[in-house]
């Protein structure tokens, strides 16, 4: 089994080495000039990927524990070929764990994880040429170039020299870094670091990719970069597994989501099936044409609890599906006051207050649990 760089002891981010690699790291570094004599032909750009492995991650019965902690428990549940699993829960809930368990950095203390139910976590068998992983850190060198990063971590996974050669192309160019190839990784921009990172995870094209919380630190328009690139490499036929704190991130990107809560998988589903898990009631969204008029309409409408938010005046509907009904009564007050509507929508709750809500619930059951 490969350990990835950086985990188990801290990095050292001056020269961008990580312990377990320290000695061979430093090798690297003596013998750069060697390294860049071995790249003699130009990478081309190109953007094709091999033929993904099928097949279906399985949670059958996992549970991890560090002594006598619980982490994770009662895990069962299925992550399927070709699409964007997310995982969400609040911090400490173990979503670094359940990522370190797939990628076989943990061994489950009970159960066992199969892909293609063929290899088993338990069996020891290596699975490192079906996974990459990416962490929220950087994962490469300071002192190389892009390039020499990629073919680095090539050696890494156990790919041959004439493998790597033919992989370095493919993968700077799907994640839009082969223009700065032979720029040192130390020099690149924080997002372009980011995607450094992934074209390092990706070298050996592997059926799964991993991502720990990809987007952090980074501002809206790199996030926006990330998510656009992590949904290219999913076309391409790329399971990726992914956690976020930001739920929009999650709505956006994922196909499948899971939310851990008390040491478990809560529920898992589309953002439509968690949006029917949600007792809640609808929001009502209005613009007017005169702002000043909202004070009014709060003072009328208090029974809806509305506010004023970002300019828009906001009203709860608590029972679901009756929404269209109250809005059609507020636009005709609105007429009969003599004002002019510019905007009005109908919104459904955010992933974040399904969330909140859906974590409250799991809370809830578990102090009765806990009494009963």
């Amino acid at each position: 089994m490969l350990k990835l760089p950086g985990r188990g002891k801290k990095r050292e981010h001056k020269g961008g080495a990580f312990s377990p690699y320290k000695n061979f790291i430093r090798s690297i570094h003596d013998t750069k000039k060697e390294l860049k004599e071995e790249i003699k032909e130009p990478v081309r750009s190109a953007t094709s990927f091999g033929t993904k492995a099928e097949g279906t991650i399985r949670f059958n019965d996992v549970e991890k524990r560090f002594g006598s902690h619980v982490v994770l428990q009662s895990l069962t549940f299925e992550i399927p070929t070709g699409k964007i699993f997310g995982v969400i829960g609040v911090s400490g809930s173990g979503k670094t764990t359940l990522l370190r368990l797939i990628v076989g950095y943990y061994l489950p203390t009970k159960g066992s994880i199969s892909f293609s139910l063929k290899e088993n976590r338990k069996s020891n068998i290596p699975m490192t040429k079906h996974f990459g992983f990416a962490t929220q850190d950087n994962s490469f060198y300071g002192d190389l170039t892009a390039e020499e990063n990629v073919r680095f971590f090539g050696t890494l996974y156990g790919l041959k020299p004439d493998v790597i050669s033919s992989r370095v192309a493919d993968v700077l160019s799907v994640v839009e870094l082969y223009d700065s190839r032979n720029e040192l990784a130390r020099n690149l921009s924080g997002g372009m670091r980011r995607r450094l990172d992934l074209a390092c995870a990706l070298v050996h094209d592997p059926s799964v990719l991993i991502l720990d919380e990809p987007t952090e630190d980074l501002d809206p328009i790199l996030r926006r970069e990330l998510l656009r690139l992590i949904k290219k490499i999913n076309s391409f036929g790329t399971t990726i597994i992914f956690t976020t704190h930001v739920l929009s991130e999650a709505e956006f990107l994922c196909d499948n989501i899971a939310i851990l809560s008390n040491q478990k998988v809560f529920t898992i589903g589309t953002s439509d099936d968690l949006r029917k898990m949600y007792r809640g009631g609808e929001e009502l969204h209005l613009t007017l044409e005169d702002t000043r008029r909202y004070d009014f309409y709060v003072k009328k409408l208090k029974g809806f609890k509305p506010k004023i938010v970002d300019g828009r005046l906001v009203i709860y509907v608590p029972v679901r599906g009756k929404a269209a009904q109250i809005l059609r009564s507020i636009l005709s007050l609105v007429e009969r006051q003599g004002d002019h509507v510019v905007f009005a929508d109908i919104r459904r709750p955010s992933l974040s207050k399904i969330f909140t809500s859906i974590i409250e619930n799991s809370q809830n059951a578990k102090k009765k649990k806990g009494k009963s």
